[in-house]
């Protein structure tokens, strides 16, 4: 089980930008690699990183959010993808073996 209180991102409106950072992860339940580098970042988790809110896209269930964050973030739609948004902006993105949950260490004031 993991330590990340994960939303489920059904729609691009649901995301709540009153938090400082945003973590977007898009991940397919169909794809291993996917699997593991999801495990691997909740693995990772570091719950000194504060005012942060992870949400998670399937990207096979909901193909039309994911598509939606890669046209508003001017990036190229992968998965597994991390994307982080700081205050509105893009901050990071990254995919498959480079997803790391350090790239929030480096992002965040913590």
């Amino acid at each position: 089980m993991s330590n990340i209180k994960w939303i489920e991102l059904n729609s691009y409106n649901d995301i709540d930008y009153d938090n400082d950072f945003i973590v977007l992860f898009k991940h397919s339940n169909r794809c291993i690699i996917s699997r593991m580098v999801l495990k691997q970042f909740e693995f990772q988790y570091d719950y000194n990183i504060s005012n942060v809110k992870y949400y998670l896209i399937d990207v096979i269930k909901n193909r039309e959010v994911s598509n939606e964050i890669a046209y508003i973030y001017n990036i190229n739609h992968e998965s597994p993808q991390l994307i982080v948004i700081k205050n509105g902006e893009l901050v990071h993105n990254s995919s498959h073996s480079d997803i790391s949950f350090s790239c929030l260490l480096y992002t965040s004031d913590a």
